[in-house]
């Protein structure tokens, strides 16, 4: 069943460069008006709409209340629309993002923040992976004298991980941080849809000392399956951490630091309760105001509930960088990382994931573009016993983005992404072209 009617790629360059150049508008406009002075009115009427929305960016107001809609359609093709090893199976669909954002200050020292997302999914042939995923957040910040700060925070997210087959990491399970059991290489997944709330709260303390600032933070998820096969991935976590912050004054140096201690709790699945603690480290160094190079590490320790058919775990993730900006308008990133990832399972076969890519960014007039290319190491400690050997994956990622800002609050922008990953085993591989045409507006 359809949610909205389809853009294809043809409509939506038209609908681009009609809009955006004045010549090709008054061409249309030739052959329908004849007169000149009717060709004129025509053109400053163009003229007018679009300058009366351009006042309307960042400028909408009701009483105290500042209106912050945005809206942006994407058309995408994607080769392996359900990241199938072979077999694949190609699709159109649109992307429909829209986001209001209100905004209201009490005084000088308070702010609200309602801010709702919708994401529409639309398919063009494969529409069992039609769906919709919405957010709801409000934020109140009380901003007190000498940097001191107090945020509470609340979101209702419902998500959907449409079916797809089975990998070892993926953008849905990243993005809504939700440890989705791992079963293996070349499993499809049915699709899910989840419910969360969100809960947090954020103290950053007074700048007592010049070069040192220090938070704490609490923050409550609460994970619920809409279907009744995966209730027994419910889950609750509770998190309580603290940041340190020091910039030295002898050096162009900052080092961050704290913990983060939770627990995690299922519903009905006890032996999957366990206490999580994170240690993060991280060193920026400025080296000038182009050349910045930073080292971020975290160590991790997962213990189960005693007599728990899973396994603890400790591993640590490393990632070094270099930043550095050619000029005003173009940078570059080269970065490497190695980390230990803890997989889900009975055996808790974790692996070794490094990487190393770079990214490049770039700026000319009103196009900003960039070109991120990424190669990675997936590799498992321990032999798969159903696939008697030890995994390996090999992959490679590229990622090309152009963005053309017509106006302040208007753009277009084109996407390119390429996925390959190379198995010791045919059933993990993974082939995917993704290419997409998007037009988008902020006020």
């Amino acid at each position: 069943m359809r949610l909205l009617p389809k853009f294809s790629p043809l409509l939506l360059i038209s609908f681009i460069v009609l809009r955006s150049l004045c010549g090709f508008c008054e061409e249309v406009a030739t052959n329908i008006i004849t007169s000149e002075a009717e060709k004129s009115t025509f053109a400053s009427g163009i003229a007018n709409f679009m300058e009366d929305l351009s006042e309307l960016h960042d400028n909408i107001q009701i009483g105290p209340v500042a209106i912050k809609p945005s809206y942006q359609v994407n058309e995408i093709f994607d080769d392996n629309t359900f990241d199938a090893p072979q077999d694949e199976v190609e699709d159109f669909y649109t992307l429909h993002k829209t986001r209001i954002v209100l905004e209201t200050p009490f005084y000088d020292f308070i702010k609200t923040n309602l801010d709702y997302k919708i994401d529409i999914f639309d398919y063009e042939h494969v529409q069992e992976r039609d769906h919709v995923n919405q957010s709801l957040a409000g934020t109140v910040e009380f901003n007190f004298a000498n940097d001191f700060n107090l945020k509470f925070m609340d979101q209702i997210r419902r998500h959907v991980i449409p079916p797809g087959y089975q990998r070892r990491f993926g953008e849905d399970i990243v993005d809504i941080d939700i440890p989705i059991e791992d079963q293996g290489i070349n499993v499809f997944r049915d699709r899910r849809d989840i419910t969360s709330n969100i809960a947090r709260a954020d103290i950053d303390f007074p700048d007592f000392f010049t070069y040192l600032d220090f938070s704490l933070h609490y923050f409550n998820r609460d994970v619920s399956y809409q279907r009744s096969e995966f209730n027994q991935n419910d889950f609750n976590r509770d998190t309580v951490g603290a940041n340190f912050e020091y910039q030295s004054p002898f050096f162009p140096i900052t080092v961050t630091s704290g913990f983060d201690y939770s627990i995690i709790q299922y519903n009905n699945d006890k032996d999957r309760d366990n206490i999580l603690k994170e240690i993060p480290f991280d060193v920026t160094w400025n080296i000038d105001k182009r050349n910045e190079i930073y080292l971020t590490t975290k160590y991790k320790i997962t213990d189960y509930r005693k007599n728990s058919r899973y396994e603890n775990f400790e591993g640590w993730e490393v990632l070094l960088g270099n930043r550095y900006d050619i000029s005003p308008l173009s940078s570059i990133e080269i970065y490497g990382g190695r980390s230990i990832i803890e997989e889900r399972k009975i055996d808790n076969n974790s692996y070794f994931d490094t990487k190393i890519g770079i990214k490049y960014t770039r700026e000319l007039k009103r196009f900003t573009g960039y070109l991120d290319i990424e190669y990675f190491n997936l590799d498992f400690f321990e032999t798969n016993e159903q696939l008697g050997g030890i995994e390996r994956v090999d992959g490679f990622t590229i990622d090309f983005n152009v963005k053309y800002n017509f106006q302040e609050w208007w753009f277009a922008e084109f996407d390119y992404g390429y996925n390959r990953q190379d198995n010791t085993f045919s059933s993990g591989d993974l082939t995917k072209n993704t290419v997409s045409l998007g037009l988008g507006m902020n006020f």
